[in-house]
């Protein structure tokens, strides 16, 4: 297993790498990520390049048996180059420039920049590809981190037109497409077109354009961030041997097509910063979506945290322990890399309160003698680390929808991301094993496919739901389901439009409105599903069987309102469910319950990672006071009987039995 840690040889005196390649070497570390912000160093002046403080940093590194995986330096273009090209800087909606100062200071379509950047990557594509110590590239670092992805210059303008002719191929199939008889914005030439900056009516809807026009400005910045990280995939595998991977936190850009350049799919992981207090199922659906981008290439994560985090306050610092169960978590949710950031605190720059496994002074302390124990554990449990999850449940997450949510929520305060992360969160206190993947994914894995808000499906979709359901899987569909077409405008079919076969119901009408009800089970003896909050949809089953009614709707009306239905659909079934829910951990286990998908009774903040059909099941206590665990069949790897006490931060393996 690669356990790293970001080093800036470029921060420090030469005097001290060696006393740091020494401290790295016992501490466990085999492999160092550098050069990812090193562009000024590389290339002082245009044209002009200097590897020599790498080559020097790279063979110490290499004496003392550590490898290297090098960035590609173009998250940070140097002064000289934005000098040249005062148009490099992206603009926001408001037109505002967002000038030199801080990092990603630049435009992915302006020529002068991506030139610039192809040169300097194939400078050390020929440089470093025969070097054997450096065993990965990483180009750039963070691709659309800051924001970035979605610009509104006079470069993306001209290339927005492009991109659209090539798509449509002529304007009256824009026109049609976006309906833009509406207020009057039918367009005669390509120059036209406008970029969806401010409006107006901005200040009072969010954004004021099309929707069509915005979902497919979407999805051309998008493809711009794509083609640019295509532009230096291709030089790297054209001059050099060694895998090209990259950390992906964007959530500007669509990952499973980003994903297939690649040859390793990276996240960065920061439980605890300034900005984050993640609960340890946000944490997991981060690492799964990650990993779910794609099945072809291995996960790696290349940014781990190791200390406080912060640039202009400092975050939380890390618990005794906690740093342990956090790459313990990574590695056992399927990570083959994990590389801390970083390894020393820096003395200058906007990060001096991103603390690293070493403070400041450089002196080993709690978090350098924690993580040096987590390494040993991390080569220890490995093999059972590696083993494949167990497939249960696959949760879907795709970006046309997540686009198309951001620019219309439907009510105030919805967010397609966080309201999946709630659904992935009920699942994992459930315990339920869970994936997380796209509409391309190959569902007959899985027992259930969770297919939340998808208001824009493609009829392949559609259709290979059709079949997983028909032999026999179980669908979960959800509010909004089927309201759009993929161009974005609202489906005239009646709801859920495209599934309404599948679903075997119509939506007859929904109530928009603040505050919650509760919901319960249909028939004589009802039970609690939860309590449906804001958006409710009444359903009309037809093939549909009701599961679930609304309460307060059903008692002031002359009808039961049906909140959720059940249908058979050849050898499988779909649930829909007509609401938001304030919890949905009780209705998923009631379908849980009834559907027989396997879950495993353990203490809520205990984590549970299943491996190979639940034969080893990896126990990770987040919370600080100790917990009992009971698994009738099972015992510790260690070969401790059950019930034990799992103490606070603690990481348990079990394993199943033979009868």
């Amino acid at each position: 297993m690669i356990i790293g840690t970001a080093y800036y040889p470029e921060h420090w005196s030469r005097e001290r790498w060696e006393t740091d390649c020494r401290l790295m070497r016992d501490m466990g570390i085999n492999t160092v990520r550098m050069g990812e912000f090193g562009w000024s160093v590389m290339e002082r002046e245009e044209g002009k390049y200097d590897f020599s403080l790498y080559d020097e940093a790279i063979d110490l590194m290499g004496r003392y048996g550590i490898s290297v995986i090098l960035g590609t330096p173009t998250a940070t273009p140097p002064a000289w180059l934005c000098q040249k090209y005062p148009d490099i800087y992206m603009k926001d909606r408001q037109g505002i420039v967002r000038g030199f100062g801080s990092r990603r200071h630049y435009c992915y379509n302006h020529k002068g920049y991506r030139a610039a950047s192809a040169a300097v990557v194939l400078a050390m594509a020929r440089h470093y590809r025969d070097n054997p110590h450096v065993i990965a590239w990483q180009i750039d670092n963070e691709l659309g981190c800051e924001d970035e992805v979605r610009c509104y210059c006079e470069d993306c303008k001209k290339e927005f037109a492009r991109w659209l002719e090539k798509k449509y191929g002529t304007l009256d199939k824009v026109n049609k497409a976006w309906g833009t008889v509406f207020w009057s914005q039918t367009y005669t030439e390509w120059g036209q077109i406008p970029l969806p900056a401010q409006t107006v009516v901005d200040s009072y809807t969010g954004y004021g354009h099309n929707p069509g026009m915005l979902l497919d400005f979407a999805r051309f910045s998008s493809d711009s961030l794509i083609d640019y990280a295509a532009m230096q995939c291709r030089i790297l595998k054209a001059e050099a041997s060694q895998p090209v991977v990259h950390n992906m936190v964007s959530e500007y850009c669509d990952n499973y097509r980003l994903v297939k350049l690649l040859d390793g799919a990276g996240y960065d992981a920061y439980p605890r910063s300034e900005w984050d207090h993640n609960s340890p199922g946000r944490i997991g659906f981060y690492y799964d979506l990650t990993r779910g981008y794609s099945d072809q290439v291995p996960f790696w994560i290349l940014e781990q945290q190791s200390g406080p985090c912060g640039w202009n306050v400092v975050g939380d610092t890390p618990a005794e322990g906690q740093l342990r169960l956090w790459s313990l978590q990574g590695a056992a949710r399927g990570a083959e890399a994990l590389v801390y950031f970083r390894w020393r605190s820096c003395l200058f720059g906007a990060e001096q309160f991103w603390y690293g496994i070493l403070d400041h002074d450089g002196v080993p302390r709690r978090r350098y003698e924690e993580l040096k124990k987590t390494a040993v554990d991390l080569r220890r449990f490995e093999p059972v680390f590696r083993l494949s999850g167990q497939k249960q449940v696959l949760l879907v997450y795709d970006y046309d929808n997540k686009f198309s949510h951001e620019f219309q929520p439907h009510i105030r305060g919805f967010s397609y991301k966080e309201e999946i992360v709630r659904y992935y969160e009920a699942l994992q206190r459930l315990h339920i094993p869970v994936d997380i993947g796209g509409v391309d994914s190959d569902f007959a894995k899985y027992k259930m496919v969770i297919l939340p808000f998808v208001s824009i499906a493609s009829e392949k979709t559609v259709k290979r739901l059709e079949e997983y359901t028909a032999s026999g899987g179980i669908l979960v569909l959800t509010p909004f389901t089927g309201m759009r077409t993929e161009d974005n405008q609202i489906t005239d079919k009646t709801l859920p439009g495209v599934f309404r076969r599948l679903s075997g119901l119509e939506v007859e009408e929904f109530v928009c409105k603040e505050g919650c009800e509760e919901v319960c089970s249909s028939g004589n003896e009802p039970e609690p599903w939860g309590k449906a909050c804001g958006w409710r949809e009444i359903l009309k089953p037809v093939e549909a069987e009701a599961a679930a009614e609304y309460k307060e709707l059903s008692r002031s009306g002359k009808r039961r309102c049906t909140a959720a239905a059940r249908n058979q659909f050849g050898e499988g079934c779909v649930y829909y469910i007509g609401s938001l829910y304030d919890s949905y951990e009780m209705l998923l286990g009631k379908i849980a319950q009834r559907e027989q998908i396997e879950s495993y009774g353990l203490p809520q903040d205990v984590e549970c990672i299943a491996k190979e059909d639940g034969n080893y099941l990896i126990l990770l206590n987040h919370s600080s006071e100790l917990q009992k665990i009971e698994m009738a069949g099972y015992r510790s790897l260690d070969g401790k009987e059950l019930p034990l006490m799992l103490e606070g931060c603690g990481v348990e393996i079990l394993k199943r039995q033979n009868n």
